[in-house]
């Protein structure tokens, strides 16, 4: 690599030796792919949910971007995780370990809910501290423009470009990867690719699918894809008996060369306690850490 740094990331130095061999050993992301299984309760996010947007009323001066939804909530949820535990905003490239500078995450988004339909990309970029409320308002103006631009949005127009000219696909492409393997990709592409982010995360249960476990795009830096399936009904253990309560399945691939087990066990922890408390969500950070930390 011509230069150590990137404009998305910055080199970490790895302390243990193990860490430092294991991008030689494992070249892909996929190689190096792990998996997470787990349902969990949603009751009280779908609660939450409600009772904010209740909160709003029918007033036509709220904006439609301020009303919140799950799928804001369980984004929020990561995000919140991401600064909790910035170990996880990390990705390999050259066979060395970064720290991404910003928290970025992408989705696809679909025009209408008809296979015709075209869709598109967006990339979110979100500040470490940032609330329920503040997550809201980004992702819905982001879901807002794909849909009034049509298909593609930022993030394709290289691709767009490249496909009108013939034979400059390879050109283009074979370009791009070049000037990544050496940190010099423009920064100004890099920020609007949807593969160079924190995680790409789908939402599935929008039409009414369950989850399956999604590959990581070895195009790209995304260390982390995250699927989020349909809403279910489970029998609840505890209160009423024959009470159901509702629960969604996530699943999740990541590249686990970026950190250790440990690490990723008690991350999925903290993201699993915002989903059933996420009142923690309209916390400041330092405060929600805190409240982290005392339930633990």
């Amino acid at each position: 690599m011509l230069f150590i740094d990137r404009p998305d990331g910055k080199k970490v130095k790895q302390t243990h030796a193990l860490n430092a061999v294991m991008p030689y050993m494992m070249r892909g992301r996929n190689q190096s792919a792990v998996y997470y299984d787990k349902d969990i309760d949603v009751e009280n996010a779908l609660l939450h949910v409600r009772t904010k947007n209740a909160s709003l009323g029918a007033k036509p001066e709220i904006p439609e971007q301020d009303r919140c939804s799950l799928f804001s909530l369980v984004l929020a949820a990561l995000v919140r995780t991401i600064a909790i535990r910035p170990g996880l905003n990390r990705f390999i490239h050259g066979r060395a370990l970064y720290q991404r500078n910003e928290i970025a995450i992408s989705f696809v988004v679909k025009q209408k809910m008809t296979e015709a339909a075209p869709e598109g990309s967006a990339k979110v970029y979100f500040d470490p501290a940032d609330d329920l409320d503040t997550v809201t308002r980004k992702v819905n103006k982001a879901i807002a423009y794909v849909r009034e631009v049509g298909e593609g949005g930022d993030g394709e127009e290289i691709a767009k470009f490249a496909h009108r000219i013939p034979g400059a696909k390879a050109l283009v492409i074979g370009l791009y990867k070049l000037l990544d393997r050496f940190n010099l990709a423009p920064g100004s592409l890099l920020r609007v690719d949807p593969f160079y982010a924190t995680l790409f995360f789908a939402n599935l249960g929008s039409i009414g699918l369950d989850t399956p476990f999604h590959h990581l795009y070895e195009w790209g830096n995304s260390s982390f894809f995250v699927v989020m399936g349909k809403l279910t009904q489970k029998e609840s253990h505890r209160g009423a008996s024959g009470a159901k309560r509702h629960s969604i399945n996530f699943k999740v691939t990541l590249d686990e060369r970026i950190s250790d087990g440990i690490y990723f066990a008690r991350s999925a922890s903290i993201f699993y306690r915002l989903l059933t408390s996420p009142e923690l969500l309209d916390m400041p950070l330092d405060q929600a850490t805190s409240a982290l930390e005392q339930g633990a």
